[in-house]
């Protein structure tokens, strides 16, 4: 068994699509479940090694330790903990207490956590900050973070902020990070937030599609010169 969790879900996802795509390179079939799908016979009808066709398979749940909608969550946590036969994923989008983790003592554990440095850069995010935005940036490139990770850094973080300015109770974070996020969010208008979304929204579209010319970094100094 492999558990992959963290709150970088641009790293976590990269390294699941790795895995479905070696899984299916060897012919394993890739089943992918969300928690809130299964109760407790579909999960043990999952959990067979091997399809109808007596084909191998893998079986991918999401969310399942740090969701809180699966249905008898407790009783899947306890089928999957003993499950041995099947090739088995678990992917959160959440960092996992090690509390939770003490059931699955012999699975591999994959943990993907936001670089403290990129977390301090989005905080600087804020009207008035232009200067010091721009030189954060500069500080990034330097040190060879990929501008599209930092893209989606700053894409998170604005949807945050607009939850936070929305209503705190949007917020499913933490205490600590969400009064970070409460507090950062007090400094804008939700207008100019949803105008900075907008922003992000055209830049990606742009990149995706190639109608502009201009690299990644350019569009992001554009952006931050409009924070």
């Amino acid at each position: 068994m492999l558990i992959i969790h963290g709150e970088d879900t641009t790293s976590s996802y990269k390294r699941l699509s790795e895995i479905i795509d070696s899984f299916k390179k060897n012919q394993i079939e890739v089943v992918i479940k969300d928690a809130t799908e299964l109760d407790s016979t579909t999960l043990r009808q999952e959990s067979q090694p091997t399809n109808l066709f007596g084909y191998s398979k893998c079986l991918i749940i999401k969310n399942l330790l740090t969701g809180n909608k699966a249905k008898q969550k407790e009783t899947l946590i306890d089928i999957v903990s003993k499950t041995q036969d099947v090739e088995m994923v678990l992917f959160e989008t959440k960092k996992i207490p090690i509390s939770t983790l003490k059931p699955f003592s012999k699975a591999k554990i994959e943990s993907f956590d936001i670089n403290p440095v990129i977390f301090k850069f989005v905080d600087m995010l804020r009207p008035g900050n232009t200067k010091s935005l721009l030189a954060g940036w500069n500080r990034l490139m330097v040190l060879n973070h990929e501008p599209e990770y930092v893209f989606a850094m700053i894409v998170r973080q604005i949807r945050l902020l607009i939850q936070a300015k929305s209503g705190p109770s949007y917020l499913k974070l933490s205490p600590y990070p969400k009064k970070l996020i409460t507090t950062q969010a007090a400094v804008f208008e939700l207008p100019h937030l949803l105008d900075l979304h907008q922003l992000l929204y055209e830049i990606d579209k742009k990149i995706k599609t190639g109608s502009s010319s201009l690299p990644i970094d350019q569009f992001l100094t554009q952006f931050f010169l409009k924070v």
